[in-house]
């Protein structure tokens, strides 16, 4: 029969059985087979002589993996660099992981993101303005502790990565204006034209404020599909102890929108393109 011993063994398994056995003191046997007193008292309080396993019996990980699914999908829609993700993980989610925790369960960039269109600085010198605006929604089946059905709608100026998102409990079609309607407000680029990744039904108001506005609109004809989340979200993000969903997400984009960024010049989006609309 094949016997696998640990690399630094000292003994075989018939020495471990009779230390086991042998009714002589520790010093005497240590003595008899020229080992440590240490190694005989190791052998003599087991009741088996094989090697145990090395691999723990319990592997814990710095994140869950509904965890590393929202940290992947922040960085694909932010192109954040990693420091400035770990800030937001850290600071904004709550989530106390190291910098190398978090670059290990990164994914490779999406195909999309590694040819995404031009940005900051760059976009401009090629002759893009931020004047356009796209406009998301992701239907959301959360747990019962977090009242089920919600709806995110967010938007993005894709210049700058200026963004303005809110949480619903539910959807309409007047819901869906007014959120766009606080967005165009709040957002400080001369927004000329939007394109939209909202399903038809919940667009029905959105062609007469476009058309008061003056802004075209490109409608993509989208069915969000429903993400289901049967992990409560404090569990997820435990920000959420401290505040609720709602304003923790208003906060992370207020405070995304006024943090310098390289790909800017060292400017915030908010003051990007405020800078660019005066001397437009």
């Amino acid at each position: 029969m094949e016997i696998k011993l640990h690399a630094n063994a000292t003994t075989t398994p018939r020495v471990r059985r009779y230390l086991q056995q042998s009714d002589k003191s520790d010093r005497e046997l240590a003595s008899e087979l020229g080992i440590s007193v240490t190694t005989v008292r190791r052998w003599r309080n087991r009741e088996q002589v094989a090697d145990r396993h090395t691999t723990p019996k319990v592997i814990h990980k710095a994140m869950r993996q509904e965890q590393i699914a929202l940290v992947n999908a922040l960085r694909d829609l932010t192109l954040a660099p990693l420091d400035e993700l770990l800030q937001l993980v850290n600071d904004g989610l709550g989530i106390a992981v190291s910098r190398a925790t978090l670059n290990r369960y990164l994914k490779p960039a999406k195909t999309a993101r590694q040819g995404a269109p031009l940005s900051g600085k760059k976009a401009l010198k090629a002759g893009l303005l931020p004047h356009w605006l796209t406009l998301h929604h992701l239907p959301l089946a959360l747990s019962m502790d977090d009242n089920g059905e919600h709806h995110l709608l967010w938007a993005r100026e894709p210049v700058s990565g200026w963004c303005f998102a809110r949480l619903y409990a539910g959807i309409s079609s007047q819901r869906v204006v007014n959120w766009l309607e606080e967005g165009l407000a709040a957002c400080p680029a001369a927004i000329q034209s939007v394109e939209t990744f909202i399903s038809p039904a919940a667009l029905a108001g959105l062609p007469a404020l476009l058309a008061e506005k003056g802004i075209t609109a490109e409608i993509q004809d989208v069915r969000p599909v429903t993400l289901a989340v049967t992990t409560p979200l404090v569990e997820i993000i435990p920000q959420l102890k401290a505040e609720p969903a709602a304003g923790l997400l208003a906060r992370l984009c207020e405070s995304y929108n006024n943090k310098a960024q390289k790909k800017l010049g060292g400017a915030t989006p908010q003051a990007f393109l405020q800078a660019l609309r005066r001397e437009g």
